[in-house]
This record gives C-alpha cells, sequence and structure tokens, in this order.
C-alpha cells in the first residue's frame, strides 16, 4: 500500500511540472513583437543619408498632424494602406486608409512622427503619403511594391533590441558604408546631425561582398527613442540594401 502511495505522488508532481511549463510559454510569445527592416536604395549618396526605399523623396512630418493618402491611379478603389508611427505621448500609433483612386482619403489619427507605410494588395499608381496640413509629401509606395520602406524603427513606448544587421552593394565596382545609429529621443528624426549613438559599422569596399553583423547580446534601446542607418556612397547614385533584424519587448 505505501508503495502504491508514492507513485501517486510522483505522478503529480509530474503533472504539474508540465502545466506549468506549458503556460509559461503561451505568456512568453505575448511579451515579444519581431520585427525586420529591409531597404533597399538605388540612390545612396556621397554625403550621409538615411536610408530609404529605392530613389524614393522622405521626408518627416514636421509638426502633428493628419495624414492624407492617394495613389497615381483612378483604378486603386479597393487596397488598404495602414501608416504606422508616433503620437504625441510617445506611443506607437497606426491608421488604415482604404483608397480611393487619386481622391483624398483622409484620417483621424493625429501623427508626430511617421515610422512606416505599407499597402495590403499590389497597387496600379504609386501610392503618396502626405500630411493634411499643405499637402506636405512624405513618403510613398512605389509601383510594384507594397511598402515605403525606410531603414528606421521608432519604438515608442516599448524598449527594442537589435539582433542583427546586413548591407550588400547593387554594383560590382561600389563602396558603401552604413551606420547604425541610435537616438534616445526620437524628436532628434527632424535634426540627426546630432544626439545619436552608433551601435556599428558596416563597410564594403569594392572587392567585398556584404558584411553583416549578428550581435550575441542583442543591443538594447530604451523606449522613447528612433533607430535609424544613415549610409553613404563611395560615389552618388550608389546602389545598396540594407536589412536590420529585432524585436520589442511589451511593457
Amino acid at each position: 500500500m505505501k508503495k502504491f502511495l508514492v507513485i501517486a505522488v510522483c505522478c503529480l508532481a509530474s503533472v504539474s511540472l508540465f502545466a506549468g511549463d506549458a503556460t509559461y510559454e503561451r505568456s512568453r510569445q505575448n511579451e515579444v513583437m519581431g520585427w525586420t527592416l529591409n531597404v533597399r536604395d538605388l540612390d545612396v549618396d556621397a554625403a550621409e543619408e538615411l536610408v530609404t526605399e529605392l530613389a524614393t523623396t522622405y521626408a518627416q512630418l514636421a509638426a502633428e498632424d493628419n495624414i492624407e493618402v492617394l495613389s497615381a491611379s483612378a483604378s486603386d478603389i479597393t487596397q488598404t494602406v495602414t501608416v504606422t508611427g508616433i503620437n504625441n505621448k510617445g506611443k506607437r500609433v497606426s491608421e488604415d486608409f482604404t483608397l480611393i483612386g487619386t481622391g483624398i482619403a483622409t484620417g483621424s489619427t493625429l501623427f508626430l512622427y511617421i515610422d512606416q507605410a505599407e499597402v495590403d494588395i499590389e497597387c496600379v499608381g504609386a501610392v503618396t503619403v502626405r500630411r493634411e496640413a499643405g499637402d506636405t509629401f512624405i513618403t510613398s509606395i512605389p509601383i510594384n511594391y507594397l511598402e515605403a520602406g525606410m531603414a528606421q524603427h521608432f519604438n515608442g513606448e516599448k524598449d527594442s533590441y537589435v539582433t542583427g544587421w546586413k548591407i550588400d552593394k547593387m554594383a560590382a565596382d561600389a563602396t558603401f558604408r552604413a551606420d547604425l545609429r541610435w537616438y534616445p529621443d526620437d524628436a532628434d528624426c527632424l535634426d540627426p546631425t546630432d544626439g545619436m549613438v552608433t551601435k556599428d559599422t558596416l563597410f564594403i569596399e569594392v572587392e567585398d561582398g556584404g558584411a553583416e553583423t549578428t550581435f550575441a547580446q542583442p543591443i538594447r534601446l530604451k523606449a522613447g527613442g528612433w533607430l535609424a542607418v544613415y549610409g553613404k556612397g563611395g560615389a552618388a547614385n550608389t546602389q545598396a540594401n540594407v536589412t536590420v533584424t529585432g524585436y520589442d519587448v511589451r511593457p
């Protein structure tokens, strides 16, 4: 009889341990939100600049405002454009806009800074994202692409961790240098010449292929800041590709 009781206790302990592990794993999945930036820039200049998709123009919001979205083609009437950014409380916000062709889709969310813009279905025309006041251009999603693509990440109220990054050149005779910059104050996106910490630098010479850094210990970026990749080509119109991976930790 005593032997039977001992076996029963061991079984119960085993079941209890298994249940505890399962609960922990389910909770852990909700603690982080992974992200990847992959930006191809066809127009990196000989002076440092934010790496942006293709050769499109990008200009940050100069002041808090609502956003407008429109397409260059009247055929784009069903696609949804999602704009993400930061509001004046430092929190990440997003808003969806249903395209109405060349008509203006207006929003109601106030943005202080714009982070990214993407569309769910390929568009016939290029998509423009602009500020409501003065119709000031911010960024665009090129034809055949689903993202505007800026090599930046605003983490808002969450801490961010960078796990690695990589650069590749797209022309055999090119040289390319890129800085992985961290600005503790996201307001520095309006004045990126100072206030930053360079977390890592990658450089490709003419004879080199790609260059990559994987951080054994992810780099912690405290909430409220701005991560940005600034590139510099050996000559104007250098073509290069940048990839950054990381995750945000929920408070």
